[in-house]
């Protein structure tokens, strides 16, 4: 096709009404900065007194200031799509049922529909109140209730790739566990240290001198490797992932038949397992690392070039990327979008189906690994351990 035809063809697209037009929103962030949610034994910056007196994994004043600049900038990158004036019929807002998530989604939806006008309520107020739906762990992150999960993520743990892990770090964690107090066997055991010093480090108090040795590497892309492992395998981006992309696919075919149906922007405030588990389940996770408090993931329904197409951003604070899909294009068609992921799609009778839907944690116990291999991660010993963060 010649110059003059293409821009020919353009302009009559154009006169149609047929241009690139932003159909719905689908964003998903990790809360802001939090205190740590444990401490290592040997840190000296366990007392509450050092945290304003704040209790563990509770949201500071920097992490509200830092989900309220998120809104800020959504609201910049989408001038023309989101309404000036909160309404329900245009957004919608979830969360887990944790306090720092809450408070985040609060911070960051106020920034983005200030009260205007007739919504004022106070005349020294421009906040509004705007509701922020909860949301289940078992939709939105996959494996509170689901014991099959356990199983598999132990098996993770032990398979071949996280033994070489293990044994390339294996001096690290005899080094960290030295200065410690820690008895480090395992990467999902990092968790801790990285995340003390990534806090301290960001609030201003020293790290102590043996940190030099390893942070923020080898320890930041150990830690890259904890929020792998979540979804490693499909069956496991199936049982964390696969209701909520099901649900985003739904959403999008629902808004892609009529965009008036529902609301155009939905909103997800939870933590970095479900940032890391995303990106993984979308093939856009290596190498692997800890996303950043208040990172985000923007998934849009665009209608363009005569079909709807997905395209997916990522934001870990000033990085903004646009990432492939397991291998479509960047604009990536709706049907195609949906093929890709069709191993990991899964609706809550099979998620039930898959998991045994155990909600007695105890069951869990059956899992356990029989294993006299004191090397080897056990299911209970993941089972004791929070992944929340």
């Amino acid at each position: 096709m010649g110059v003059l035809t293409t821009g020919f063809f353009v302009s009559f697209l154009g006169v149609l009404g047929v241009s690139a037009e932003l159909i719905a929103v689908v964003q998903v962030v990790r809360h802001g900065q939090r205190t740590p949610v444990r401490f290592f034994p040997t840190n000296k910056y366990s007392d509450r007194s050092y945290w304003g007196n704040l209790g563990s994994g509770a949201l500071t004043n920097e992490g509200k200031r830092q989900h309220f600049a998120l809104g800020q900038y959504t609201r910049r990158r989408y001038p023309n799509f989101l309404p000036l004036k909160y309404n329900a019929s245009s957004f919608l807002a979830y969360t887990t049922d944790v306090e720092r998530t809450h408070m985040s989604a609060q911070s960051n939806v106020y920034s983005l529909f200030p009260a205007t006008d007739e919504q004022v309520w106070h005349r020294n107020v421009n906040w509004q109140p705007i509701p922020i739906h909860p949301i289940s762990i078992d939709e939105f992150w996959g494996d509170s209730s689901c014991a099959n999960f356990y199983k598999l993520r132990t098996e993770a743990l032990n398979d071949e790739l996280s033994q070489s892990i293990n044994e390339e770090y294996a001096e690290v964690y005899k080094y960290i566990n030295k200065y410690s107090g820690l008895d480090i066997r395992s990467y999902y055991q990092i968790h801790t240290v990285f995340d003390d010093f990534k806090i301290q480090e960001d609030v201003g108090l020293p790290l102590p001198d043996w940190a030099k040795a390893v942070y923020p590497e080898p320890i930041t892309s150990i830690a890259g490797w904890f929020f792998e492992v979540f979804s490693r395998t499909i069956q496991m981006k199936r049982l964390i992932k696969g209701r909520f992309l099901n649900k985003v696919v739904e959403y999008f075919e629902q808004m892609a038949v009529d965009p008036s149906s529902c609301e155009k922007y939905q909103f997800y405030s939870g933590h970095d397992s479900n940032i890391a588990s995303l990106l993984n389940s979308f093939g856009s996770f290596r190498p692997p690392y800890p996303p950043n408090f208040a990172s985000t993931v923007y998934i849009e329904l665009h209608f363009e070039s005569w079909q709807h197409v997905v395209k997916v951003f990522s934001k870990d604070g000033d990085n903004v990327k646009q990432i492939s899909v397991n291998g479509c294009t960047l604009s990536c068609p709706l049907s195609k979008f949906k093929e890709v992921l069709s191993e990991i799609l899964i609706d809550k009778e099979t998620f039930d189906e898959e998991c045994s839907n155990i909600k007695d944690t105890s069951a869990l116990k059956k899992f356990l690994l029989a294993d006299s291999n004191t090397s080897r991660v056990t299911t209970e010993e993941i089972r004791k351990t929070s992944f929340l963060t």
